[in-house]
């Protein structure tokens, strides 16, 4: 692990003069999931250029406007653009889409930058970047966090790892997709603090399914049961966003339970290289694939708070959180969430539109 650490701080020597942002650097992006989608709206909403955009999924595409080259490849991407955006699901993904006669690095320019958004194998990170390294290309890792509902509202935490001159350079890229942006500092940083962050998230989560239904077999109204936390110790960001969701029983924020497994088994890796016994977190992993083999890959990332449900036969669904929907803002350093409905939330956005 210190022998990466140390690896890692060699690749922030930047050899190359990277291109400078500005309204003519074009942009592409591969990737057009639910974060790539909402980095594209981010920038089509912009003074920025979204010059291509490459999916394995041609449909993904289809939302784009007619200006926006549509293409097959991630070299074609890498060819004809400054700044590759990749936003990618599996590190199995990424290595696909960077290597090989039709991947990135077949084809992207010295000079160029690679912003990785993904969520991968900090390991693979370090390895790729070497190779950027060695094509004068310049690389930064800024895996996004929050939740999709702030993405869409260009409000997510992005956490960025790399070369110091080449984030201040597209520091306003960053921030299109993130009110708050953080510098990690050396490669493999960001990665490692975006796996731990999930992995609080899903204990958060697995707790919270477990104290509703306590409160719903002691008879507690639930909306009050709600409340009461929210104004307790006891609360936290996965409760404000997530509870209402096993209300409404949609289970689902915009995130699958295959991927955050995905996560949990990388921060599983790192916590057994770094020789950090993890006995909480390992039985939360044992429980979200329990939902995962239960429900299947594609199910919410919340659905592990329904295992109880169906087990105990105490459904947790209440009524008014049929339209609900959340905003987040920025209070004296840390965020704080704002309850609203997708009614009003999309009535106030088109005044503003």
């Amino acid at each position: 692990m210190k022998i990466l650490r140390a690896f890692a701080s060699s690749l922030l020597i930047s050899k190359s003069s990277y291109s400078t942002l500005s309204g003519s650097t074009r942009i592409g992006i591969i990737g057009l999931g639910n974060v790539g989608q909402a980095l594209a709206n981010n920038i089509l909403n912009s003074s920025l250029q979204l010059h291509a955009a490459c999916d394995i999924n041609p449909s993904a595409l289809q939302s784009l406007p007619n200006d926006v080259h549509l293409l097959s490849r991630p070299k074609e991407v890498a060819e004809c653009c400054d700044v590759v955006l990749t936003a990618l699901p599996t590190p199995k993904t990424v290595k696909n889409v960077m290597l090989g006669e039709g991947g990135v690095l077949a084809g992207i320019r010295q000079g160029c930058t690679w912003i990785d958004h993904s969520t991968t194998d900090y390991h693979q990170t370090l390895q790729l970047a070497e190779k950027c390294k060695e094509l004068g290309v310049g690389f930064l890792e800024a895996p996004v966090t929050g939740g999709m509902a702030l993405l869409k509202q260009g409000l997510m935490t992005v956490l960025v790892s790399g070369d110091k001159q080449l984030y201040d350079t597209y520091l306003p890229l960053l921030k299109m997709s993130g009110r708050t942006v953080l510098y990690l500092g050396g490669l493999g940083n960001a990665t490692i603090t975006k796996v731990i962050t999930n992995m609080l998230a899903a204990a958060h989560l697995v707790c919270m399914g477990e104290a509703l239904m306590l409160a719903k077999r002691n008879n507690i109204d639930l909306k009050m049961f709600f409340e009461a936390v929210r104004f307790s110790a006891g609360n936290s960001y996965v409760i404000e966003t997530e509870a209402p969701l096993a209300f409404n029983g949609s289970f689902n924020p915009d995130f699958s339970l295959e991927l955050h497994c995905k996560d949990l088994a990388l921060g599983r890796n790192i916590a057994q290289e770094s020789g950090v016994p993890i006995k909480v977190h390992s039985l939360v992993e044992e429980i979200y694939n329990e939902a995962k083999y239960k429900y299947g890959d594609e199910k919410g990332s919340s659905f592990p708070a329904k295992l109880l449900q169906d087990l105990l036969g105490e459904k947790l669904q209440i009524s008014g959180f049929e339209d609900w929907t959340y905003s987040a803002n920025i209070v004296d350093g840390t965020m704080s969430v704002s309850h609203t409905t997708k009614t009003a939330l999309n009535k106030a956005k088109s005044q503003v539109d």
